[in-house]
């Protein structure tokens, strides 16, 4: 008999959606133009209040590791687009990177954020497929893979692949300029 854990089965698909979010930024498979980045600061809300809801109400496990997680985003969501390091990973995340006299950087502290991030969430879907029945886990990773799918590939938004992307995307970049001081 299958009993489903809603609760359990909603995080788990949250916390996969943002592990395929976040592996498309850290592969470069699908980046926004730095202005529709700046527009979606709230997605660093919904991150932190997946996690904190997984790790402190629900499972009650790692809020060591959800804690500094947690501050991070809470960091980026209140200085974003205003902090020399949100302005950095808003830069790193967009497009426009690749059009900019940045492309070449390797920029350490954004890539290993974001794979920080990544672990985060993996962890976390780890840990609640364990309440998770094998059916209900495979039904949290398609669904998942199915919302990544339709707004990361969608004509409709302008998600874009840096190598290939739309002519009205590419009218989106700004090429980053240097900032002083």
């Amino acid at each position: 008999m299958l009993t489903l854990n809603i609760i359990a089965f909603t995080l788990f698909t949250l916390e996969c959606y943002h592990t395929i979010g976040h592996l498309a930024v850290l592969f470069r498979i699908r980046l926004l133009p730095r202005r529709d980045l700046v527009r979606i600061r709230y997605y660093f809300l919904v991150d932190a209040m997946t996690v904190f809801v997984t790790n402190f109400l629900y499972t009650g496990k790692l809020k060591w590791l959800a804690s500094l997680q947690i501050i991070q985003h809470l960091y980026y969501f209140f200085t974003w687009d205003k902090s020399f390091l949100a302005k950095k990973i808003i830069d790193w995340s967009s497009l426009d990177w690749f059009s900019s006299y940045k492309k070449g950087n390797l920029e350490l502290d954004s890539i290993l954020g974001t794979a920080f991030d990544i672990v985060v969430h993996i962890i976390n879907a780890f840990i609640l497929a364990q309440y998770l029945s094998i059916t209900e886990t495979i039904v949290g990773v398609l669904i998942a893979q199915g919302g990544s799918y339709c707004l990361l590939f969608s004509s409709k938004y302008a998600w874009s692949n840096p190598n290939h992307m739309p002519k009205w995307v590419h009218k989106r970049i700004n090429p980053i300029a240097p900032r002083s001081g």
